[in-house]
């Protein structure tokens, strides 16, 4: 019998590097875990270059994020100080858990400020930003933090990042009471202005749009921060402005320094737990309610919604972060109209509407478990 002998020449790549784009970018349609994408973006230098390039087209927000769970160990019987060890990574989909490649010395700096966008965020006693993504453990470092002060404690600063650390716009916002501090990824300097008014007790901070941040503090404010980069003559001091909150439920209007806003593509939604009847044992219920933030130049309205649709929200009580949206959960296994909180080492699904019998959001400052995108997926 005759047999045809294909030459190499003849036969195509050799290496599942030197596959074609087309065919990548057809696996990439067909993947619906993130294990599985992030098993795809391990595969060699070029996989994951063509996945970071080309997942910014993609609805990121149809993949559920990680779960993460800290380890706590003692250091020192005298300090009695708790210290991260490790982190572990937990995916919704499978169950499967993996540990972080993450260094027990990053993890061990004790001035923990935020997740953003898949990195973690440390302030180092040289007043250095530490920036260390989860999933593959890269780090980097800022320069040296222009403060004319010792670091500021807990609930005086905010940090978060604009995007991911693979996007070449991506900036780094460090925000205290007094100063706005910018530092574009890989630039040799920060970029700071002075604030004309002084802010109070800072909870959390979010980007909207390009342009914009929301600060939750005592009281909300707005600051623009796009000018401190594009025009070099901007005024020596940021002026912060007061957002009037309007909604026709005034109840939950105490409960708004305890909520949490979260940005579900370019659409700002608030999430709270209101006091509610009290049950036979005396105990307070909380209702969970999520409201549309509809802003404007001095104010916001906060706008009732009955359900979140096909859509998930996925928030912690452990950590400063803005939380992550989900859309069409189902399609990997999960529930539509769903908020998944993390508390307690423990995450709980739960409804628009429902009750629960737990205190609500804290902002807790401390580490604790979280829901964090893979930077891949940024």
């Amino acid at each position: 019998m005759a047999t045809d002998l294909i030459s190499a020449s003849d036969a195509g790549p050799q290496n599942w590097s030197d596959l074609p784009e087309g065919i990548l970018h057809s696996v990439l349609l067909h993947l619906y875990l993130t294990r599985d994408l992030l098993a795809f973006s391990f595969v060699c230098r070029s996989w994951r270059s063509f996945a970071t390039s080309t997942m910014a087209a993609f609805q990121t927000s149809l993949f559920p994020p990680l779960y993460i769970l800290p380890d706590l160990k003692h250091r020192s019987r005298k300090r009695r100080r708790t210290i991260l060890s490790c982190l572990r990574l937990l995916d919704p989909c499978s169950n499967a858990v993996n540990r972080s490649p993450v260094e027990e010395s990053i993890l061990s700096i004790p001035n923990f400020l935020s997740c953003s966008h898949g990195h973690l965020l440390f302030l180092t006693r040289r007043r250095r930003i530490v920036v260390v993504n989860i999933t593959t453990g890269f780090l980097i470092t800022s320069p040296v933090l222009p403060l004319d002060h010792n670091p500021p404690s807990s609930y005086c600063r905010l940090a978060q990042l604009t995007a991911s650390v693979s996007s070449p716009n991506c900036t780094l916002i460090f925000l205290t009471v007094d100063k706005l501090f910018l530092w574009k990824i890989n630039s040799p300097d920060w970029f700071y202005r002075p604030l004309r008014v002084r802010l109070t007790k800072l909870r959390q901070m979010i980007v909207v749009g390009i342009s914009r941040i929301v600060v939750v503090g005592e009281k909300v404010w707005d600051l623009e921060f796009r000018k401190m980069l594009s025009i070099k003559e901007f005024p020596l001091y940021l002026c912060p402005k007061e957002l009037v909150v309007q909604c026709p439920m005034q109840n939950i209007l105490p409960c708004f320094e305890n909520a949490q806003l979260v940005d579900s593509e370019g659409e700002i939604l608030y999430v709270c737990f209101t006091p509610s009847n009290e049950t036979s044992n005396g105990e307070t219920e909380y209702k969970v309610e999520v409201f549309r933030v509809d802003m404007f130049d001095d104010h916001m309205i906060l706008v009732k919604m009955d359900d979140l649709g096909d859509r998930a929200l996925f928030l912690s009580d452990g950590v400063n972060a803005t939380g992550c949206v989900c859309n069409n959960p189902e399609r990997w296994g999960g529930k539509n109209n769903s908020i998944y909180y993390a508390r307690d080492d423990r995450w709980y699904r739960l409804e628009v509407g429902s009750f629960v019998s737990w205190c609500k959001v804290s902002h807790t400052k401390c580490f604790n478990s979280f829901w964090p995108y893979a930077s891949i997926l940024q």
